[in-house]
Parts: structure tokens; sequence; C-alpha cells
């Protein structure tokens, strides 16, 4: 009978608690009826604002810091993804110096990742230099092609000139620079003149081009997932082409696409959304979402240490090239990325750290492979999320004195609030800049304070005015 007993008595002292609290917001309803509406508009005006601010980038200087940290925290392992390192001493050694690379030695490693069953070869190295051995590498790419493994290859990007530059000019050095630098669409999307992976290559590889744009900190959160280059194709009546950047050309590789077939999804974005299909392989289509710019935001995982790696490649030909492939490998079914270290200025600032280019495309790779990039909140979606924010904190300043009001916000509202904020990047990626909420806390507060100086002043002035009026009348009535 007790615990029926001690049921009974939670019940009833639930329901008190609940009613004391539904007859007190009645009655602060019925006494400040009034106040509503106005606190409805103010809410409103305010979401306007700080949704506003927040879509111009008035709060970036806090949210950088903050997604910085948060890509610290949630970075993870990298599992589809693996990178193959060519050291300074190997360029030396083994390819006879940085530039021009040996063919026959890239050839061998497309044939020993071909033997070692890799799921797309992406080579991260310029070979727009002629050589003698050409043919080696273009037969080491129709080795591969015939077993089914694509080959990704960056395709040379030239920035689009109306005028002829000098050959000094800036543009001409493609390491990164901010947008300032670059010839942009009305969009906001970089030109440039064509995309070439040199004609012997094109039919047995599928290209994209690979060029780094830095925020106004010089670190790199966000990259091109296409860009525009002057149309010469009769084909597309269009005066400019969308054309990928290279990790979505990996990607597209992964899903089994072809060049032509990418280049049809890029012709198709709907919703900022490229959707590279699957026509072969048993996974579904991958979505890629797209900022403004055409760009995509990564997750970024980190450096090396979180990807599959191997750097000793004369080791490794030696114990793969006439040896039969025993068991697995880390190159199974998996995005092998082969490139160099050798260069410092293929180095830049990401959230999580400095990182060469290489380990930078990994990254972005598998940020579209796994469906981790993030996807900051449209801006109807964040103001109608403020409007609702916006007047749940009008109602409680008109419900509560102005200190209850702050405190309630400070340790209820605005918590919960970042802890939405900070699930649904953990979760699923979904930004959701919580700033503005804060923002329109403080702002509000200060219309509040702003009010109440404005009704004491008020107050004072029809003292003094009464008090004045009193004194004329004592003054008639002595006459």
């Amino acid at each position: 009978m007790k615990p029926i007993h001690d049921s009974l008595n939670f019940f009833v002292f639930t329901k008190s608690v609940v009613t004391s609290a539904v007859k007190f917001i009645f009655q602060r309803v019925s006494a400040y009826r009034g106040y509503f509406l106005r606190a409805v508009l103010i809410g409103l005006a305010i979401s306007i604002t700080v949704t506003t601010l927040a879509w111009i980038g008035y709060f970036k200087a806090y949210q950088n810091p903050l997604t910085n940290l948060l890509h610290f925290i949630t970075q993870k392992k990298a599992p589809d993804v693996v990178l193959l390192f060519i050291t300074e001493e190997e360029y030396k050694k083994g390819f006879h110096g940085v530039s021009p690379l040996s063919r026959g030695r890239l050839a061998e490693l497309v044939n020993l990742m071909v033997k070692l069953k890799a799921k797309v070869i992406a080579l991260d190295i310029d070979l727009s230099d002629l050589t003698s051995q050409d043919h080696k590498l273009s037969d080491a790419f129709g080795h591969a092609s015939a077993a089914g493994i694509p080959i990704a290859l960056i395709g040379n990007l030239k920035p689009f000139e109306d005028k002829p530059h000098a050959n000094d000019d800036p543009l001409l050095d493609l390491r990164p620079y901010t947008d300032e630098r670059l010839h942009t669409t009305k969009d906001g999307f970089i030109l440039f003149e064509n995309m070439n992976p040199r004609p012997q290559w094109t039919g047995k590889v599928i290209y994209g081009g690979n060029f780094y744009t830095l925020d106004r900190d010089w670190v790199l959160r966000m990259a091109e997932g296409f860009y525009m280059i002057k149309n010469n194709d009769l084909k597309y009546k269009l005066p400019y082409l969308p054309m990928p950047s290279f990790p979505v050309a990996i990607v597209a590789g992964y899903q089994g696409m072809s060049q032509e077939t990418l280049m049809e999804a890029l012709l198709n974005i709907q919703d900022n959304k490229i959707i590279l299909s699957s026509p072969r392989s048993n996974h579904g289509d991958i979505h890629i979402h797209l900022v403004k710019g055409g760009r995509v935001i990564p997750n970024f995982i980190g450096n090396y240490e979180y990807f599959n790696r191997e750097i000793n490649l004369q080791r490794l030909l030696e114990e793969y090239r006439s040896n039969e492939v025993e068991g697995e490998t880390i190159f199974k079914d998996k995005i092998v990325i082969i490139g160099g270290t050798f260069d410092k200025t293929d180095f830049h600032m990401t959230p999580v750290g400095r990182m060469s280019g290489m380990e930078i495309l990994a990254n972005i790779t598998q940020s579209i492979i796994s469906g981790s990039l993030i996807t900051p909140t449209s801006f109807w979606k964040a103001f109608v999320i403020q409007v609702i924010l916006g007047i749940a904190v009008a109602f409680i300043f008109i419900l509560f004195s102005r200190f209850w009001a702050t405190l309630i916000c400070l340790v209820a509202l605005v918590p919960s609030v970042v802890i939405a904020s900070l699930w649904s990047f953990s979760s699923s990626h979904y930004w959701f800049d919580f700033f503005p909420t804060i923002a329109g806390v403080m702002l509000y507060g200060r219309i509040i304070k702003a009010e109440q100086v404005l009704k004491k002043v008020k107050h004072e002035l029809e003292i003094r005015l009464g008090k004045n009026e009193q004194a004329q009348n004592v003054t008639k009535d002595k006459t």
C-alpha cells in the first residue's frame, strides 16, 4: 500500500505545481495582455536583425573559433581513404628528381595498386611535363581501366584572363589566395580558362581541378566543389561549364562514373546538391551539399595520423613486385591517394592544424564519401528558429522581471540552444549558429532596460510637473 500512497502524493504534488504555474501565467497574461502583441513584434524585429547579421557574417569572428574546436573534438579515423606518400628521399632515389617525375616509377605504383585491388587510384601529382616514358604510364592507366579501377588525375587549371597578364602576375602561381585576388562570376564561382589532364590521358582517367581559397585569416575551412571554365565544347550551348574539383572527381570514380556522366551531374545541380549516382557499386547515391560559390565545408578528421598510410615505396614495390598478394592489405577496396610532401608551399592551416595539400584532399574526399560535410542552416530555417526563440525571449521578459528573465534565459534557454547546436553538428553535421540567440537575449535585455529607464524618467518628470502644478495652485489660492 505504501508505494501506491507515495505515487498518489507525487501525483497530487505535481498537479498542484502545474496548476499553480498555469494560474500564474494566466494572471500575468491577463494583467499584461496588451504587452504580448508588442512582445511578438519586438521578438520578430530582433529575429530579423540577428538573422540578417548572422547571414552577412557579423558573428563569424565568434563562430570560426567554435567550429574549429568542434572540428578538433569530432575528428575520427578515416575508413575509406589511404595515403601513399612520396617522400623527398624517394623523389631523389626512386624518381630521380622532383620534376619531371619518372613515368616508369609511377607506372609501377599504378600497376601495384591494381594488383593490390585498390578501389580508386588518385594521383595528386603534376603530369603536365612531356617525357619519353609517358607511354609506360599510359599503359598502366589502360591496365587499371581493364581491371575496372578508376584513375583520378589533377587537370591543369589556368586562370581566366580578360587581358593578358605579366609573367610575374601572382595569379599564375596557383597557390592559395583569398577570393578578392581571383576572377569570379557574379555568383562567386572561380573562373578558369580551361582544365585539361593532357590529351594522351583523356578517356583513360577522370579528372578535376585543385585550387584552394582561404578565409581572411588564411585558414582553409571551405573547398571548391566545382569550378567554372570557359566553354569550348559546341555540344553545350553555355558560355561557361562546371568542372569538378579533384576530390569530387575522386568520389565520382569511387561511384563508377565517367567524366561525361560527372559533367551531366554538375549540369543538373538541384537544391545546391551534386548527386553522384552509383551505376555499378552496391552503395547508394552520394549527395554533396554545396554552400555559396559552389563550395563544400569538409568536416576535417586530421592529418596523416588519422589515415592508413605507407611511406616506404621502395620496400612496398620490392615486397609485392613479384610475389603473389596473400590476404588483405590496407589498399584493398580503398581510395589510394598518391602524392608528395616535399613542397613547403603546399602546407596550409586548417581547423585542426597545419596539413599538406595531399592530406587536405584526403580530408575533403573522406568527408564527401562518409556524408559528413557540414551543412549550415539556410537563411529561412535560421530565421524561423530565431523568430520562435525571439518571441519566447520576449514572453519570458514580459512574464518575469528583467533580472529573473535574464537569469532564466542564461540558465535554461541559451544552454539548451547551444547543446542543440553542438548535438546537430556532431550527430548530423548540421550547423546552426547559436550566437544570434545569445545576441537576441542581450538585445532584448537592453531594450527592457531602456524601457525601464524611460519609465523612471517619465515618472520623475510627472512627479516634478505635479509638484509644480500643486505649487502654482497654492500660489493662486493665496492670491
